[in-house]
């Protein structure tokens, strides 16, 4: 009897809390979405959007020179691309064409969650075409391209880094979002491995490194730098400099490389 009642008393336990033991199991506490925005970054894409109710997608190419717009109720354009007009509260607009083919599309700063993909995008977009109006999320990628570079370390919280190690190097990454991969050295050891990043943020790893041994200095920078890159961090680009940061606090900077 007492080993009955025992069983369902941790059965009435046990059914009390799934949700988070369940999650601890299969999520771990350093993930987070990020949108895959390589296979437009690998066709040059310079800003996207897309809604539904019908299903419409815009596409803005400048090494085509392409602006490309199709709806699922036939409504369809293909032209070149206009200049992006900037407004100073960060909205920005297409405007081209002529009679019914002229076309407009304005992006306004906004959290946007496309209802079909569940994707979070940071633009609401409204395009107006043929007497219609397709409204629904887009991003621009101007500044995400700009993480497809050689960057230095100059900066790691807070203490300026200098070139150290066997080869006499800071540590470097170089980018390429098209391939989801980063490369580079720690300042001692060669590293390769994947990366994703968004408009808002960048995850990296998992990371493979040679085994070659460092100085004091440069071991215990090298130990610091991947477990700080082990963990997702957000980003901003400006003036040849990338920062990343956690909780909005910057944790290292590059320079880029010329």
């Amino acid at each position: 009897m007492r080993t009955t009642l025992l069983g369902l008393l941790l059965l009435t336990a046990a059914c009390r809390r799934p949700s988070t033991q369940f999650a601890a199991m299969l999520t771990p506490a350093n993930q987070v979405s990020v949108t895959d925005y390589s296979q437009h970054l690998k066709a040059g894409d310079e800003a996207i959007a897309m809604g539904n109710d019908p299903a419409w997608s815009l596409t803005l190419n400048p090494s085509k020179n392409t602006l490309r717009f199709k709806a699922l109720d036939g409504d369809s354009l293909t032209t070149t691309i206009p200049e992006r007009q900037m407004d100073s509260d960060g909205v920005f607009r297409y405007n081209t064409g002529v009679g019914l083919d002229r076309i407009t599309s304005l992006f306004r700063p906004d959290s946007c969650v496309n209802k079909l993909s569940g994707q979070r995008l940071d633009y609401r977009v409204e395009v107006n075409f043929r007497g219609k109006s397709y409204v629904g999320c887009g991003a621009s990628l101007q500044q995400l391209a700009l993480l497809n570079d050689i960057w230095v370390l100059t900066d790691f919280r807070g203490t300026a880094i200098n070139a150290n190690g066997p080869r006499n190097e800071a540590p470097r990454l170089e980018i390429s979002l098209a391939e989801n991969r980063v490369t580079g050295t720690t300042g001692c050891n060669r590293l390769s491995g994947s990366i994703k990043a968004d408009t808002r943020q960048l995850l990296v790893g998992p990371l493979v490194t040679t085994k070659m041994a460092c100085q004091e200095d440069a071991n215990k920078l090298e130990s610091k730098l991947l477990n700080e890159l082990s963990y997702p961090l957000t980003y901003r680009i400006g003036e040849r400099q990338l920062t990343l940061l956690r909780n909005n606090k910057p944790v290292m900077t590059f320079k880029k490389v010329d």
